[in-house]
């Protein structure tokens, strides 16, 4: 399977994607900063894109032109104790982004895993509700 993976320099991400490629899935690589990626982890990757997390276009074309299968977000930090974060916008923007590739490969799903923890029970808010 073709994944893009989001947040790979982070704690969740930069454990996934070992385990992604132990289980011969190619990882294309969205991240922010692609500076802080190892090189172990750069020689894993099939491709690594530069972008925000909170960028549905590019997020986007990202899946659509490396044909991927699915997506698997790590990117952003929960909000919790009362602090904000990017990840209500990241999980909007990664959600639209799946719905609309799906769409615009006639009707094939993104599938979708959100690594972000607690934060996410705060962030689905209409149209992206998780049901949807």
């Amino acid at each position: 399977m073709r994944v893009l993976l989001t947040g790979a320099t982070g704690n969740v991400g930069s454990r996934l994607l070992p385990s992604l490629v132990a289980h011969n899935h190619e990882v294309i690589l969205y991240l922010r900063s692609p500076s802080k990626l190892s090189a172990e982890a750069k020689s894993c990757a099939k491709a690594i894109i530069t972008g925000s997390g909170t960028d549905s276009d590019s997020i986007k074309a990202a899946l659509l032109s490396h044909n991927c299968d699915a997506m698997v977000n790590a990117a952003g930090l929960a909000p919790m104790f009362g602090t904000k974060g990017e990840l209500p916008a990241i999980f909007a923007a990664a959600m639209k982004a799946a719905i609309d590739a799906g769409k615009e490969r006639g009707g094939k799903p993104i599938r979708m895993w959100f690594m972000a923890g607690q934060g996410i029970m705060e962030s689905p808010q209409k149209p992206h509700l998780m049901a949807d």
